[in-house]
């Protein structure tokens, strides 16, 4: 673990970023390594920073969204930083790892083991830093977690953050503390619709309702984050064969069984064996009688 002091901030230019802060942090506690970025004249990093937060109660189309996004991002210069909490920063960690995506934590807590919050993801926060992650705090070593390092930490993500995406939040969380800040420093903010009757949308859809970027595909998180999509495309559809594109393009919306071998008129022993392993592979997902697409 080191320290860094704020005057000694200069020395990073992803720190640098925490100058812009009214309240800067007096000092930084780290415990692994910090990417190696730069600034172009717009004052975006590369690679680019995508702070990922949202709900510790997600649903399930909450993690589909999270994982199809971030495995959208592998091999792209970006760095995944998220708050180590439960939910929807915990699977942002997690999707960046797997797919060798460098990622950074930024918990509520002091850093050492015997604090670190919360406790369930001590293990997850050995594995960023071991993938060659880092883990950042402005707390004192031993400092435990309470209800007023959470908004104090959001506002360290918000800074170091080219964007913040918010996958879901309800109308009173500390998520949408986290983009508050955000728009404060102005980093763009992106958003997920979801449901209108689901209280885990309530924030996200009031956010894009205010103007925040509506992200609906990985083209679209691309384009937030200037990024060239001229791969995508391949990346999504590479290993698809011709009977699983069209399941694929027949997923306009999540349809049963039989209407979707009606629609895409395979016969029925082909389209079990392709709907298996679409389903194997990731793209599709049978839940409460209905196939919906996940990519």
């Amino acid at each position: 673990m080191r320290t860094i002091k704020r005057n000694d901030f200069t020395s990073h230019p992803l720190l640098t970023r925490l100058q812009e802060l009214h309240k800067q942090p007096e000092e930084l506690y780290i415990v692994g390594n910090l990417p190696k970025i730069t600034l172009d004249e717009y004052g975006r990093a590369t690679p680019r920073i995508l702070t990922i937060v949202g709900s510790r109660n997600h649903t399930t189309y909450a993690e589909d969204v999270v994982r199809t996004l971030v495995e959208s991002l592998k091999g792209k210069p970006v760095v995944i930083v998220s708050g180590l909490a439960l939910g929807i920063d915990s699977l942002a960690h997690k999707h960046a790892i797997k797919n060798t995506i460098p990622t950074i934590a930024i918990p509520g807590s002091g850093l050492d083991k015997r604090v670190l919050y919360p406790r369930t993801n001590v293990s997850l926060a050995e594995t960023i830093v071991q993938s060659g992650g880092a883990l950042i705090s402005e707390l004192d070593t031993l400092s435990k977690a309470a209800k007023w390092t959470f908004p104090s930490r959001n506002r360290i993500m918000a800074a170091l953050s080219d964007v913040v995406l918010i996958i879901e939040a309800q109308e009173k969380s500390g998520t949408l503390v986290t983009a508050r800040q955000a728009l404060e420093l102005g980093r763009d903010i992106g958003v997920i619709p979801g449901n209108i009757f689901s209280k885990n949308s309530e924030g996200t859809n009031e956010l894009a309702r205010q103007g925040a970027h509506v992200i609906t595909s990985p083209r679209d998180l691309f384009d937030l984050l200037h990024l060239s999509d001229k791969d995508l495309e391949e990346h999504v559809t590479l290993d698809l064969t011709l009977e699983e594109k069209k399941i694929i393009d027949a997923l306009t919306q999540p349809l049963s069984k039989d209407a979707l071998l009606t629609k895409t008129k395979l016969t029925p022993t082909d389209f079990l064996i392709t709907l298996s392993s679409l389903e194997m592979k990731g793209y599709v997902q049978e839940t409460f009688g209905e196939v919906r697409k996940v990519v």
